[in-house]
């Protein structure tokens, strides 16, 4: 009777593991490069001399990435999850950035912009917190393309705290980022094309990228400072004298203009830290959704050949069910991802600067507003 009872037990349990298989499941990537090992970020002992030092550029990235789980939550919010994923991750890249000391000021950015000597930006391929898999593409002042490439990471169960949910916290504030190897990769590919350049290349990209901010201020009065060569890539034609009011009256432009886009990364920043610990658990559940199905696919083969037992089974359904009860959490959770942190954003930014909108609609207003300070600043547009 006793056997028939555990006959019985363990079918019930096969047919349940057989439908959490089917459902929890998730899609598996489509075929690209390898995982990133571990990588060691090259860390420079002291920053570069001021003249060779780049200003670093991190647009907000584009994402591509689908929900491959089958979390129950709605497109609507896995929709704002991704958005503010997009947000998030170049956060990640820039502290990987300003860590390695190789660079001037790295700053997050909405759009692109004329100041900065390098722009990167990223698109979410994939995203779940077991992969990660990001097209980065660098691009300097001058047009020249630095990096394009395709980066994939692997996360495991070691890239996570061990705690339940509620105790997440204070663990996930100090947590490193489970993918830092991909953007460590980063990081170092872009010193290796650095590197590729002489010191006198890099202090004319510097000039180049003034000049790019002169002229959109204004391109009637700096537009012939630049050329384009053979290639298509910008090159100086001339320069203003070292005394010429213009060149001052740039120079202070510049410097208001990178207190805002200061101010800018700032925000970014902050909503970076307001959602870590979210995020985190986010990427944390994911995984163990991912790594739960591969071992109830695993369990239900075992068992279906005879080579696994009873105990095994019944430890299988308990993971389950303690997926489902982490599952009502998250889904509580994940409802209040975005909603909770960009109106606090979104106020902080009004207050500041008196513009209203997102912060890319705020950038763009900042942008027509510098221009109509200069204009007031020199009389008009200069010939």
């Amino acid at each position: 009777m006793r056997g028939r009872l555990h006959a019985r037990a363990a079918l019930s349990l096969l047919l349940v593991l057989g439908m959490v298989a089917c459902t929890q499941a998730p899609v598996k990537p489509e075929a690209g490069p390898s995982p990133v090992g571990p990588v060691a970020l090259i860390i420079a002992p002291s920053p570069p001399p001021e003249d060779l030092q780049l200003d670093l550029g991190v647009r907000v990235f584009d994402s591509r990435s689908a929900n491959r789980l089958g979390v129950p939550v709605n497109e609507g919010t896995f929709a704002r999850i991704r958005e503010l994923e997009t947000h998030y991750l170049p956060v990640v890249l820039r502290n990987t950035l300003v860590e390695s000391n190789q660079w001037g000021v790295v700053r997050v950015l909405p759009q692109d912009d004329p100041s900065v000597d390098l722009l990167i930006e990223g698109t979410i391929i994939d995203s779940d917190g077991a992969h990660l898999t990001l097209e980065v593409r660098a691009v300097d002042s001058s047009g020249r393309q630095w990096l394009d490439d395709t980066y994939t990471g692997r996360a495991h169960a070691i890239h996570y705290p061990d705690v339940l949910p509620g105790d997440q916290g204070q663990a996930n504030e100090a947590m490193k980022d489970p993918f830092q190897d991909l953007h460590s990769q980063i990081a170092n590919d872009l010193l290796l094309a650095k590197m590729s350049l002489t010191p006198q290349a890099l202090r004319e990209l510097r000039r180049i990228s003034a000049m790019k901010h002169a002229r959109d201020l204004s391109p009637e009065a700096f537009g012939g400072m630049l050329a384009t060569d053979a290639q298509g890539y910008l090159e100086l034609e001339r320069l203003p004298a070292d005394n010429d009011p213009m060149l001052a009256r740039i120079q202070a432009m510049l410097e208001r203009h990178h207190t805002f886009i200061d101010t800018v990364d700032s925000y970014y920043e902050a909503l970076y830290l307001d959602v870590k610990t979210l995020y985190d658990l986010w990427r944390h559940y994911s995984n163990d959704q991912i790594t739960s199905a591969e071992q109830a696919r695993q369990t239900t083969r075992n068992s279906a050949y005879g080579n696994d037992s009873f105990g095994a089974l019944r430890s299988a359904y308990n993971r389950y069910k303690w997926a489902k009860i982490f599952e009502q959490e998250f889904v509580g959770l994940a409802s209040g991802f975005v909603s909770e942190t960009a109106p606090a954003i979104l106020e902080l930014s009004e207050r500041v600067h008196g513009l209203t909108g997102s912060v890319e609609e705020q950038y763009e207003q900042w942008r027509t507003l510098l221009r109509a300070i200069y204009e007031i600043e020199t009389g008009g547009v200069l010939p």
